[in-house]
């Protein structure tokens, strides 16, 4: 099992993404069709430019990814409808 997850915020259209019951990352929706998805750590759990702690495989840029299931592959989270 995975120690990552990621919630969908009521109140933004971004999500945050969870490593261990920590906020690791924000995942930021495509600011237009067809653009990427970008994942950048949560600046609040790992301030400062050298992101200290960040656990991987995530990495101290934004990364961006083509859908939200190549982030969920790329955390190693499997999809709900695998899962059950």
């Amino acid at each position: 099992m995975t120690p990552y997850s990621i919630q969908a915020l009521t109140y933004s259209n971004a999500r945050i993404v969870w490593f261990r019951g920590v906020k690791a990352a924000i995942l930021f929706p495509p600011l237009y069709a067809g653009g990427p998805y970008e994942l950048y750590p949560h600046p609040e759990t790992y301030p400062g430019l050298s992101f200290e702690g960040l656990p991987s495989p995530l990495r101290p840029e934004f990364m961006p990814f083509a859908t939200l299931d190549d982030v969920y592959a790329f955390l190693g989270i499997r999809p709900k409808a695998m899962a059950a």
